[in-house]
């Protein structure tokens, strides 16, 4: 996933300007004296340290945002190689179970072909134990095998021997066909499984080799923090702007939580009258301000399952058509925050859950869930529409996704340590040019 804005960031530009306003309303302390031997060293104005330390801050949490975002996009590059691997096994399974009906088939053409031919063999064998009876007689008749005296029944035994036999080896070759396409399938799956591995082992790689630089930069993050808080708590300028920053984050945090927990409580309510007339308590897009008009209901139950999910916490690999499931290791990142422990959903998981409302069936990888319907410009957007964004200006691989509200609004699943939430569309560099549209 990419770095995305947030609150703390929001907060500390908030305290920069602050800051900068203190800078000049302080007056710079100066030594009395031109400076000299014996001369007292120039007294520093806290604001400029002040100053200094959130650039310091700022820059590190910037940092932090970029290696976290790099090694997202890796984790679903990750998802695409086990969506590979997981339809690889899938048309494997439906080959081998193709391959053993062919051969259950080829199986009972045999037995046919064999009763058939009993069958003959039984009125044949019996014509010349007649025959042998009869003697003269038979010869008087003028018939000279049991060709010349077949009846009607057993004109339809030769035709059935026959045919069944013509069946037999036809299904003999199907069978042997189809086991042939098993076997390749098997070889694919089997190959599709070694990428995919390969691909989980790059990502580990990845995160084995940034992880120095992530501690040193936490580290760089948490020292200047602590030298900011000891210098706001020395003066009373900083720390009264350090409490109104605090006081304004604690109030944006408690706004959208209760908002999202409004919304998600509407979409679980909503969700249980599906056909019947909604009260306004279980209206998710009302009690997320968002209109409605000339919705479909097959929009309005896609966009619910997913806000019924508000506050779920994200895992890598988690969630399918059921719900949040348990994530799974990647060796990095996700690892880092537990993610195989957690039940919850990655961001191409929820867009499975909330489409399987509207039946449809989604790959767990962001780049195939963006080939899954129809493109539309991202101008033309509506909700319901899956939004992506990929490296390289739009250009290369997607790596996130996320499902439009309208009004600007989205719900997604963003990454590693945070929940499903709503937030404004952003609109960067990286976006996609189009959306997907499923419904």
């Amino acid at each position: 996933m990419r770095a995305l804005v947030t609150v703390p960031a929001l907060v500390a530009a908030l305290l920069v300007t602050l800051l900068a306003a203190v800078l000049a309303l302080t007056p710079t302390l100066v030594p009395v004296a031109a400076a000299g031997p014996g001369a007292p060293a120039p007294v520093e104005d806290p604001a400029d340290d002040a100053g200094s330390l959130v650039a310091r801050i700022a820059t590190a949490r910037a940092a932090l945002d970029a290696l976290t975002a790099d090694l997202g996009q890796r984790q679903e590059l990750a998802n695409r190689a086990l969506a590979d691997e997981a339809a690889a096994r899938v048309r494997a399974d439906e080959s081998r179970r193709v391959a053993e009906e062919s051969r259950r088939g080829a199986d009972a053409a045999a037995a046919d072909a064999e009763r058939a031919r009993a069958e003959v063999d039984a009125w044949v064998a019996a014509w010349f134990q007649q025959a042998d009876v009869l003697g003269p007689l038979s010869v008087l008749s003028g018939a000279a095998g049991p060709g010349d005296v077949v009846t009607a029944d057993q004109r339809a035994a030769l035709d059935r021997a026959e045919h069944a036999r013509i069946e037999a080896a036809n299904a003999d070759s199907r069978a042997r066909a189809a086991r042939i396409v098993a076997d390749a399938e098997a070889v694919r799956a089997a190959d599709a499984r070694t990428a995919a591995e390969a691909e989980l082992a790059r990502v580990r790689g990845d995160a084995d080799a940034q992880q120095a630089q992530l501690a040193q930069l936490t580290a760089e993050r948490d020292e200047a923090e602590g030298r900011l808080r000891a210098l706001e708590d020395a003066d009373p300028g900083l720390a009264a702007q350090r409490d109104r920053a605090e006081a304004f984050e604690a109030a944006a945090t408690a706004r959208d939580a209760a908002r999202d927990a409004r919304v998600r409580d509407a979409a679980r309510a909503g969700l249980t009258r599906v056909g019947l007339a909604r009260t306004e308590a279980e209206d998710p897009l009302a009690a997320a301000g968002i209109a409605t008009d000339g919705m479909s209901d097959t929009v309005e139950q896609v966009l619910a399952r997913a806000l019924s999910q508000l506050g779920v916490v994200y895992a890598w690999g988690g969630g399918d058509a059921d719900g949040p499931t348990q994530g799974i290791r990647d060796g990095g990142v996700a690892d880092a925050h537990g993610d195989y422990e957690k039940t919850g959903f990655d961001c191409s998981g929820l867009m499975i859950y909330a489409f399987a409302a509207a039946g449809k069936e989604l790959l767990h990888y962001s780049g195939y869930q963006a080939e899954a319907g129809r493109q539309v410009p991202l101008a033309e957007r509506k909700p319901g529409d899956l939004l992506f964004w990929a490296d390289d200006d739009g250009a290369g691989a997607v790596h996130h996704v996320a499902l439009y509200l309208g009004d600007d609004q989205m719900v997604e699943a963003p990454e590693s340590g945070k929940t499903v939430r709503i937030a404004p569309v952003r609109m960067d560099e990286e976006i996609l040019p189009t959306v997907t549209r499923l419904v």
